[in-house]
Formats: structure tokens, C-alpha cells, sequence
């Protein structure tokens, strides 16, 4: 009986390969296995960090990671894979999709529900080894689907933009040696006249990446330092009403200082220039950055939300 039991398991399984083979299966057999298959190894494939913590912040506007999430910026996750950060729901979001044009940016939050952009949250969360920047942007993706049943997608369509192309190569925009340290390529003197920077230089010192620093009611400063061109387009697109797109044709890594004035909000007279907003930024950038703004067409990215809840619980 044991014998003629084993002669018809092996047909069966003679038979599931031949249908196989066919691309086809027994009658009543689930053809749902391949799938299952696949979802496992996309599952296998996926990044999640290996213990987080997300929960509704005590301290909004205290932020805390802000400068790594900014997807402008490149800097290295901490060694050893822990992450701790206080910051809105939407910086998350820009992190985990790489959102980099402010105009994408404002789009995007302002299709989130009320809550999602007004809430900040308090994210603790751990991977083991040192992850890449590139890895530890899935994890938070894997994030944002788990906790938040967080869905979006990029499309790209033709609009306008402006193209940075270089009009005076050399003028204040100069190349970063490779392993230098990150100091601003200005004298002393010129920060001093400056009294009421914030954050100020003694509390917040000049470091590599995108730095937006208030120099005056309506000045600021922007401290580009060991970037590309492609950064120092996305760090201005903020001011404008376009998105910035890179025509220089310029590679490598480069170290700029740009001062901007925001809207004039009363002609400069003796006694009232802290009433003068400074330079535009268009004008800033030629004067300042051998740089111009030219209005173009081109395909811009625009990020569709499909779906968003409040968050799950830890």
C-alpha cells in the first residue's frame, strides 16, 4: 500500500511540472503562487529600519535632524545607524521621495490634510550597520507606508522653469578641493557687519552643505559649501516662483556665499537701512556668483498623493 502511495505522489508531482512547464495549473489548484513568490522577494528587497519609534512631538518647532532630511543636503547618516529627529510630517516626506524643488514641495503640502501639515512628529529609529543616505531614505519611505499607509507617486510635465547658466566663470563661485575643510571664502570683517546674524556664527558654525542664514529683518545669506551646481540651483528655487534647473555644464563640488534681500519694505534713507531688503536674488547672483536666471521650458516633476492616514500606533 506504502508503495502504491508513493507511485501516486509521484505522478502528482510529475504532473505539476508538466502543467508548470505549460504556464498553466491543475484544475482547482490557486494560480496565486507565483505572485506570493514575487511579493516575498520584493518584501526581502525592501529597507525598514530595524526598531523605530514615531509619535506626535511635545516640542513642535524645535527642530532636530532637520539638515539631514533636507534632500538638498548630502550629508552622512551618523555612524553606528541611530537617528533621532524632530520635525513636521512633510519633512519626512520630502526626505523619503527626494522632493527637492521648494515649488514641488509646497504642492505636495498643500494637498496634505489639515493635520498632516500642522503635526510634527518624534521619530527614534535604529538600523543596524551604517546605512547610506540612499538606504536609510527607503527606510523612512518603509516608514511612512507602515505607519502612515503613506502612497505617491512622481510625473513629469512641461512648464517653466528657470535655467542657472554661468555668465562670469570664476566670480565668487570657487571649486572645492577635494578633503578641505568647509569655511566661508569671505573675511571676518564681512560677517561683522553683521551684528544680528541668526543663528550667529559663534553658536553655528559654517559647515559642507546648504546652510539659509538671516543676516538682517529682510537679508539673508545662503552658505553653499562643498556642493554641486545642482544643489546651489535647488537651494535658490526656494525664492523664486519657478523651480531652478542646472544649465551651467559646470561639474565637481563648489563653496558660494550669496546675500539676497527679501521685498523693500521702505526706501533706504540715513538711519533706516535696516528697512532696505538688499539685492534680488536674480541681481545678487550675477553680481555676486557670475550666475543668471533664464526662463525656459522643460519638463518639471509634479508629485501626486494617493492615499494618507493618521498614524499607527508604536
Amino acid at each position: 500500500m506504502r508503495k502504491l502511495n508513493k507511485i501516486v505522489v509521484l505522478l502528482m508531482l510529475g504532473m505539476a511540472a508538466a502543467f508548470q512547464a505549460l504556464g498553466q495549473s491543475p484544475a482547482g489548484s490557486k494560480t496565486a503562487a507565483p505572485v506570493a513568490a514575487s511579493h516575498e522577494a520584493g518584501a526581502a528587497s525592501k529597507l525598514t529600519f530595524d526598531a523605530a519609534s514615531v509619535r506626535p512631538s511635545s516640542r513642535k518647532y524645535v527642530g532636530i535632524g532637520m539638515d539631514f532630511l533636507d534632500p538638498v543636503s548630502d550629508e552622512a547618516p551618523p555612524k553606528g545607524g541611530l537617528f533621532s529627529w524632530n520635525v513636521p510630517f512633510i519633512s519626512l516626506v520630502d526626505f523619503a521621495y527626494d522632493l527637492r524643488s521648494p515649488q514641488v514641495r509646497g504642492s505636495v503640502r498643500g494637498s496634505l490634510p489639515k493635520w498632516a501639515q500642522e503635526e510634527w512628529y518624534t521619530v527614534e529609529a535604529r538600523a543596524e550597520g551604517n546605512p547610506t543616505r540612499a538606504e536609510v531614505r527607503q527606510m523612512v519611505r518603509s516608514l511612512l507606508e507602515e505607519r502612515f499607509q503613506f502612497s505617491g507617486h512622481a510625473v513629469t510635465r512641461e512648464g517653466q522653469v528657470y535655467a542657472l547658466v554661468v555668465t562670469k566663470p570664476g566670480l565668487g563661485l570657487k571649486p572645492h578641493t577635494e578633503g578641505a575643510p568647509c569655511t566661508l571664502p569671505l573675511p571676518q570683517s564681512k560677517i561683522d557687519e553683521y551684528p544680528h546674524t541668526y543663528p550667529s556664527y559663534s553658536s553655528y558654525a559654517a559647515h559642507c552643505g546648504v546652510f539659509n542664514r538671516e543676516l538682517s529683518r529682510n537679508e539673508r545669506r545662503l552658505e553653499m559649501l562643498n556642493v554641486t551646481m545642482q544643489q546651489i540651483a535647488d537651494s535658490i528655487g526656494g525664492d523664486l516662483p519657478l523651480p531652478v534647473v542646472d544649465r551651467s555644464g559646470l561639474a565637481g563640488r563648489y563653496d558660494a556665499v550669496l546675500d539676497f534681500g527679501l521685498e523693500m519694505v521702505a526706501a533706504p534713507s540715513a538711519g533706516a537701512s535696516d528697512e532696505w531688503a538688499g539685492e534680488p536674488l536674480p541681481l545678487a547672483l550675477e553680481k555676486q556668483l557670475g550666475l543668471k536666471l533664464v526662463k525656459q521650458k522643460a519638463q518639471v516633476d509634479v508629485f501626486v498623493i494617493e492615499h494618507i492616514a493618521m498614524p499607527s500606533e508604536n
